[in-house]
């Protein structure tokens, strides 16, 4: 074994048997550690160690650091998942591994960010904002704390939602100090995205970017979406906000700002981090595709992380919607029969070879991600990921740089 072995909590698990070979190991992941089920359903991974002496037991990954690869699974709930992440981790610390880190791109729990007693929290404003916690538990909080008694040392998530408050929970319970390394990283993702705009042909960048435009589908969304526009060097491109009032788990009122109108004839690209339902981006594509005043020429929506369920293939499926990029943090957007209609305009951006880069460059190295990944290596971006397209996805992916917007 060499000094840092990736692993995972499902022994077939295609992202982290990626991330491994992106990071070239040699040894399959089903050859490091062992993860099966007592007949009572139990779990309980075992790492395979080789050549064990009787003063090695406890010992054996002494002067090693341990990758937990975490995703979704088909055959897995997020529940059972978290629980063999904390035994994983687990086993690795007992037998002596120096630093364990879980990389969950998505990281399970951190939607469920404050609990009943939570006030300080930037969308705590009113006992009004507090009342649906009422009787439910800070479920952020607790998946920490297990994290952290199972042996976890650090958690590298994917565009969070919620980054800042996430971090402030991980370092409490952590306890982490000003002076220590990070405990919770958050990989910023718009370089690869704005790689992809402008490597893809789909916009007309040429003037600038005089016939782009950029949409955040609500207020939460405007830092990312300044950021992707900053990354591909647009400059004539314009960004307009959509302010999302949401009543109900289902009930959005969507109001488009006065700048609506410099959306006119131009590609436009709605970014957004996560999407479960699609209802309010199908919403906001058809309110930008039938008001007079905006009526792009093209409309393009890319989101992180998709929970590809029946009712968002549905909405996604909007006519107006020329292609629907996302990534492959949650595998299942692979599954093509899956997909139904939607396949004929999804593209999927793979991300296993940035997430075996940021190991070597973030997590062994020690760079900063936010230097690391800045403006300069969004040119280098296309060599982190794989696009794939389904067969019947009648948009080509076009490989085409756009030179002077990569400089």
């Amino acid at each position: 074994m060499t000094d840092s072995i990736i692993v995972s909590n499902v022994s077939d698990a295609s992202f982290a048997i990626g991330v491994a070979y992106g990071k070239q190991q040699t040894m399959d992941i089903q050859d490091i550690v062992s993860l099966k089920s007592f007949a009572n359903s139990e779990f309980c991974p075992r790492f395979l160690l080789d050549n064990q002496t009787e003063d090695m037991i406890g010992h054996s990954l002494e002067g090693k650091s341990v990758y937990i690869i975490s995703t979704t699974s088909p055959h897995h709930s997020r529940n059972e998942l978290a629980m063999r992440n904390c035994l994983v981790a687990s086993a690795a610390k007992e037998n002596g591994a120096d630093v364990v880190t879980l990389i969950e791109p998505d990281l399970f729990y951190s939607a469920q960010d404050r609990g009943p007693r939570t006030k300080d929290h930037p969308q705590i404003t009113s006992f009004e904002s507090r009342k649906k916690f009422i009787g439910q538990p800070w479920s952020a909080k607790l998946y920490a704390r297990l994290l952290h008694q199972s042996g976890v040392d650090r958690v590298l998530s994917v565009h969070n939602h919620k980054p800042k408050v996430i971090a402030d929970i991980y370092k409490e319970v952590f306890q982490q100090k000003q002076t220590e390394k990070p405990c919770f990283i958050n990989l910023d993702i718009a370089h690869i995205v704005a790689n992809y705009i402008l490597r893809s042909g789909l916009a007309r960048v040429e003037g600038g970017g005089s016939n782009v435009g950029f949409v955040a589908p609500d207020s939460g969304a405007v830092e990312f979406v300044s950021r992707v526009r900053d990354f591909t060097g647009l400059k004539n491109s314009v960004l307009v906000n959509v302010e999302k009032t949401r009543h109900g788990q289902r009930n959005v009122e969507l109001n488009i700002s006065d700048d609506v109108e410099l959306l006119q004839g131009r590609d436009v690209f709605i970014l957004d981090d996560m999407v479960r339902t699609g209802g309010t981006i199908a919403a906001s594509v058809k309110l930008l595709a039938e008001n007079e005043k905006s009526r792009p020429a093209n409309i393009f929506f890319y989101c992180t992380h998709t929970y590809i369920s029946a009712e968002g293939r549905e909405n996604l499926n909007s006519p107006y919607l020329n292609q629907f990029i996302t990534t492959n943090t949650i595998p299942s957007i692979l599954n093509r029969d899956d997909q139904g209609r939607l396949r004929k305009k999804t593209v999927v951006l793979k991300l296993e070879r940035w997430i075996a880069n940021a190991i070597i460059q973030c997590l062994e190295h020690q760079h900063d991600p936010e230097v690391f990944y800045g403006k300069s290596s969004v040119s280098l971006a296309g060599n982190w990921y794989e696009v794939d397209i389904s067969s019947k996805n009648l948009q080509r992916f076009n490989t085409r740089f756009v030179q002077y917007a990569l400089v």
